[in-house]
């Protein structure tokens, strides 16, 4: 099996040499695999060539390559590491520079999960992230792509692009998805044309934790580039793109709650905290919440069990109101604070003096 480990990194040297010596130690333990690594390097200004070039030094089964312009956008960082090279693979491991294979028989495991369903080859592979993953646990879990995003979340199982093993033709699919190409991408476009590319076809799922963020918990750093990267505005295109995979007929599952999982919330949870956030600021529009709000009921469309559909509708008319509510009180409230900020007297305590010049007595 050729396994090509793909990492688009910016600014991360410090990450990507451990991402880097914990990819050497797994492809010593996995030498039945053809294990090779390719970094595209989205036009650093730290020492990442300095920590590629010791690397290649002695590994050359290490590839780089450094983009002289940055990509700022997150679909045309992808794009590039995925079109960046001519190597050619079996399977691709897309890899956070910020990542880490945490257990050295990582690619074992994969090589005999893969040579296990070899009568039934998956179309997406998910590895489970280590911290998310059950102690012990090493079952192998397959299905139809799209019932298993039902059962276990599509966020969870397509979003986390250091969990995603993919073939060859895979990855071209995904690629020739529209969805890859929206001309106003989602913070999951990838995940949405991933979707149409294993649609009615087999995923497997590694359930023995393999893979980890480097870091315990989001850092600052993180959230910078995430805000960079569109932030919160990108995720509202998220059911605009569901739908439009809907409209062009692909999904034909009925998608269940279970498919919205969104870490430990259903994703519309959080689109209802944004939008919370937006109705407490008195300077965001009207017409702005009007947008998100029927955006958010987009889901509801998007919902195929009647009694899915009817529970979350309920929810999102209630939840309406309380955001209309709540914008127009703050706004009252930021009224009544503008009026009463207004002066009623001069700044001087005495009067001006007569036409005269003689004061008042």
């Amino acid at each position: 099996m050729k396994l090509l480990i793909a990492i688009p990194t910016w600014n991360r040297a410090e990450y990507l040499d451990k991402a880097i010596h914990a990819i050497s130690v797994a492809r010593a333990h996995a030498p039945g695999c053809q294990v090779e690594l390719f970094i595209s390097d989205n036009c650093s200004t730290d020492p990442t060539q300095e920590v590629v070039t010791r690397w290649q030094k002695a590994e050359p089964w290490i590839h780089y390559r450094r983009w002289a312009t940055h990509a700022p956008m997150w679909r045309d960082i992808l794009n590039r590491v995925l079109k960046g090279s001519d190597l050619e693979f079996d399977y691709l491991w897309l890899h956070g520079d910020d990542d880490w294979i945490s257990d050295p028989t990582a690619f074992a495991q994969l090589g005999e999960a893969l040579e296990a369903s070899h009568s039934d080859p998956p179309a997406i592979v998910h590895c489970c992230q280590t911290r998310r993953a059950l102690i012990g646990d090493t079952r192998l879990i397959a299905g139809n792509t799209e019932d298993l995003c039902n059962t276990y979340g599509w966020h969870d199982l397509l979003g986390w692009m250091s969990s995603l093993v993919m073939p060859r033709d895979t990855v071209d699919r995904m690629m020739a998805s529209p969805q890859w190409d929206s001309k106003t991408p989602s913070a999951f476009s990838h995940s949405e044309a991933l979707l149409e590319a294993g649609y009615g076809r087999t995923m497997l799922l590694i359930t023995a934790g393999l893979i980890d963020p480097q870091d315990e918990a989001q850092t600052p750093e993180c959230e910078e580039r995430w805000v960079q990267g569109g932030g919160a505005a990108a995720y509202w295109f998220i059911p605009h793109g569901l739908l439009s995979l809907k409209q062009r007929g692909i999904l034909t599952t009925p998608l269940a709650l279970g498919f919205f999982r969104y870490h430990t919330y259903s994703i519309w949870d959080r689109f209802a905290v944004n939008l919370m956030s937006l109705a407490s600021d008195s300077t965001t529009s009207s017409e702005e919440l009007e947008t998100k709000l029927r955006a958010l009921r987009f889901f509801g469309d998007l919902l195929g069990y009647g009694e899915d559909r009817k529970l979350y509708e309920s929810w999102c008319d209630a939840f309406q109101d309380d955001v209309r509510d709540v914008h127009r009180i703050i706004r009252v409230i930021h009224r009544r604070m503008v009026q009463s900020d207004r002066p009623s007297y001069a700044f001087s305590l005495l009067p001006p003096p007569s036409p005269s010049g003689v004061g008042i007595p």
